[in-house]
């Protein structure tokens, strides 16, 4: 195995080669031109490349960076935010779902919440690890109130009441109730799961853990209320309460102006001895090193949650090449600090071609490299979720690709507001659907290729000077094009020449300009069709969209119409603008793309529907379970009045996991059209989606296939408690990239592991479905 300090020793000798590295002084963002882009192929001795860089503000004192980057045949593709934290324009706060610590939501969700709150989100990345119900591992501390607490910490982020940062590690919680004759009971948690194996625990309750406490039976539970019904529980800050009751009990209600105490084996002896209806009570909870005087709390609480860099050094742990968890790589979701700095990171990983993911020690030496002298890991792997605000935007997009193929529901989120005010507008970007770091993506102002002849539609957008988006009228934009290169209309859809060449297009609001450069090429190197591999049904119309690369990898505008297009096997015909009409029969063929000397195919199967399953008869489905309740799986048809999505039926699946141990699964089995267990899919679908009516109890819904190779796999619906809403909603999965097709698929299961929330429910499902197309 190689020796991890050399093999940094040579990560930083690249980053020092290609020019990548911060001094360790602190860094003017304000110096930092607002966008800036490179295309850098610099290989230094050390095997290193930089592949591609892109950099723009996102808000005053905050600059957005993300990278492409190859070392020793491994490439990572990264994102990050250096911010500074004196800016008084700039809040950070750590966000949950609803408020509360048991409703997992992707961060793009949390998003929108705190945007329906009023909150201009400038961005937002994943938080701690969670629990299976969602609750996160560690300390959360939100606008000062303390949402959930285990009674140590392992490394957190501190946000002050100035708005700075700090990184810490190893606090104690230190929370205790105080009895009208002056015994004291000593806390273990504030806000976390309950289970059966705290046979001596003492758990405190807010209305942030949710409607209720979700505990087993076997303890007491008191009603506290508190002295006002505004109070909240804070750090260092007494709590006075009165008891409401005590009661054998389990899963108590929570109000607001409430907490509730539940404790077991010894503990709950003390509070019936103690304790009784009408007692004043007082509770105080306090953390050392500094913690009491944060007004935002975000932890990093598991197995992973390290120290990546203490006082400047990395710490010997995370070297130790004997520890599995140090030689992993993963995406990673990592914090560092210099003075006033903070450096937010999230590196994909787990997908060959695009990223392949860092170790720890590698986190840690690339983000020494900006600067920072102290840092730690968070919550990575599927769970790292990087969201920003792209200049012009209202709203934050997801730039990177996270490693599950759909986002991941997570227990918390780092989000970035800005509160700077909306004045006039400054400056202009220009952007289309071929600028970025990997195809599709949309990156403001980079340089752009266009085939002869090809069309692609130009977007301007507006900013003020303080990187707030402006609106912008089309009547108000005028557009230009340099160097003979094409041609422009009012809307922006330039149309390239038939000539190669390079020039510019600008446009202008008034006196505000911003120009992209267009380099008009005919020389490909290859084609590729989408859908490529796809079921159609009789009649039906299919719009095809073709894809060009340049010599240097990069994407090149390609208008259909551009194209001559062709198909095989009486599939149907094919017009000019690529799209196609199927035949009224059944067939199997092939449609071409040609351009050139190049050429591209898809295979075409006409006939079969695209549903996998329409739940209209019950013929080759079936339920069955594991770890049930005896007999309580039953799948059936129903109709209106009950839940019913298309047509005249739907599937429900009733189960009840309750009292059982292990792994409960609830499962809708499909057979072929022989009785044998199993469906084919024919082509390659690019996701498999169904149409799901919530019950909300939180369970793992998840797609059990067997790939081309004859493995089993399990993809997943949702994360695990990612079953969270009511009523209708579509759900999907991304098919993973390295995928053998052809794919069969075997069930659709509900799952649930967390014996606190083996809990009966119902479920109904419509039109099971494989998409070929975007």
């Amino acid at each position: 195995m190689m020796n991890w300090k050399k093999s940094l020793a040579r990560t930083m000798s690249g980053w020092l080669a290609a020019g990548l590295l911060f001094t360790a002084g602190p860094l003017s963002l304000q110096s930092v031109p607002a966008y800036a882009a490179s295309e850098v192929r610099t290989v230094s001795n050390t095997g290193y490349d930089l592949i591609h860089e892109q950099s723009f503000m996102l808000a005053p004192g905050v600059r957005h960076t993300s990278r492409t980057m190859e070392l020793g045949g491994k490439r990572q593709s990264l994102q990050m935010m250096e911010i500074d934290t004196t800016d008084p324009f700039t809040e950070l706060k750590a966000v949950s779902s609803r408020g509360e610590v048991s409703n997992q939501e992707t961060v793009g969700y949390m998003i929108q919440e705190q945007e329906a709150l009023g909150q201009r989100v400038v961005a937002g990345v994943n938080g701690d690890f969670f629990s299976s119900v969602g609750v996160p591992s560690g300390l959360q501390i939100t606008d000062g109130e303390i949402i959930t607490s285990p009674s140590t910490i392992k490394t957190l982020l501190l946000v002050l009441p100035s708005g700075r940062v700090k990184l810490e590690d190893s606090v104690t919680m230190t929370a205790t109730l105080t009895a009208p004759d002056g015994e004291v009971l000593a806390l273990n948690m504030i806000n976390r799961t309950r289970i059966p194996s705290h046979d001596n625990h003492a758990f405190l309750f807010s209305p942030r853990f949710g409607s209720s406490t979700r505990t087993p039976e076997g303890g007491v539970e008191v009603v506290l209320a508190a002295a006002s019904p505004n109070d909240r529980l804070q750090a260092g800050q007494r709590q006075p309460a009165t008891v409401e009751s005590v009661r054998e009990t389990n899963d108590t209600p929570i109000s607001e102006g409430q907490f509730v105490l539940s404790a077991s084996g010894p503990k709950a002896d003390w509070v019936r001895e103690h304790l009784t209806a009408g007692d004043k009570v007082h509770i105080d909870v306090s953390f050392d090193k500094g913690v009491n005087q944060a007004r935002q709390v975000l932890s990093g609480n598991s197995t992973l949650g390290k120290v990546l860099l203490k006082d400047g050094e990395i710490p010997a742990d995370i070297l130790d090449e004997t520890d599995k968890n140090n030689t992993d790589i993963h995406p990673r979701t990592m914090l560092g600090t210099k003075q006033d700095k903070l450096f937010v990171v999230v590196v994909d990983g787990r997908m060959p071609g695009h990223s392949d993911g860092i170790t720890l020690a590698e986190g840690a030496q690339y983000l020494k490299s900006l600067g920072a002298d102290q840092a730690i890991n968070i919550d990575g792997g599927g769970s790292s979720t990087y969201y920003a605000r792209l200049p012009g935007d209202s709203h934050p997009s997801l730039l990177n690709r996270t490693s599950d193929g759909p986002e991941r529901t997570v227990g918390n989120s780092l989000m970035l507001f800005t509160k700077a005010p909306v004045s006039k507008l400054a400056s202009l970007v220009l952007e289309s659907e071929l600028t970025g770091p990997w195809q599709d993506a949309s990156w403001p102002d980079a340089p752009i290729a266009v085939a002869p002849g090809s069309e692609v539609q130009l977007i301007a957008k507006g900013l003020d000077r303080h990187y707030n988006p402006v609106a912008l009228q089309p009547e108000e934009l005028s557009w230009t094009v340099e160097g003979g290169i094409g041609t422009i209309e009012a809307d922006g859809r330039f149309r390239a020449g038939l000539d190669e060449g390079s020039g510019r297009v600008t446009v202008q609001s008034k006196k505000v300009t911003a120009s992209m450069e267009v380099t008009v090429t005919d020389r490909l190197s290859r084609l590729e069709l989408s859908p490529v591999d796809f079921v159609i049904e009789s009649g039906a119309v299919m719009p095809m969209k073709v894809k060009a690369y340049g010599e240097d990898g990069r994407r090149v505008a390609l208008s259909p119409d551009r194209v001559v297009w062709s198909s095989e096997g009486g599939i149907g015909s094919i017009g000019e603008d690529g799209v196609l009409t199927a035949t009224s029969g059944e067939a199997v063929g092939t449609i071409s793309a040609q351009y050139g000397s190049l050429t591209a195919e898809a295979r075409v199967q006409v006939g079969p529907s695209p549903i996998i399953e329409d739940f209209e008869s019950g013929e080759w489905i079936r339920g069955s379970e594991v770890r049930t309740v005896p007999g309580s799986v039953q799948l059936s048809l129903v109709e209106e009045p009950e839940p019913v999505r298309f047509g005249r039926y739907a599937g429900k699946l009733t189960y009840d996991f309750t009292g059982t141990e292990g792994t409960s699964g609830a499962y809708v089995q499909f057979l072929d059209e022989q009785g044998a267990a199993g469906r084919i899919i024919y082509g390659r679908p690019q996701r498999l989606g169904v149409w799901v009516y919530g019950d909300a109890m939180k369970h793992h819904l998840r797609i059990g296939i067997t790939d081309g190779t004859g493995s089993n796999k399990i993809w997943n619906l949702t994360s695990a408690g990612g079953i969270n809403w009511l009523g209708w909603r579509y759900v999907s999965l991304q098919v993973p990239e390295e995928t053998v097709f052809p794919i069969k698929v075997r069930n659709i299961v509900i799952e649930e592991k967390n014996v606190n929330n083996k809990t009966p429910g119902v479920l109904y499902f419509d039109q099971f479905t494989a998409e070929y197309a975007d």
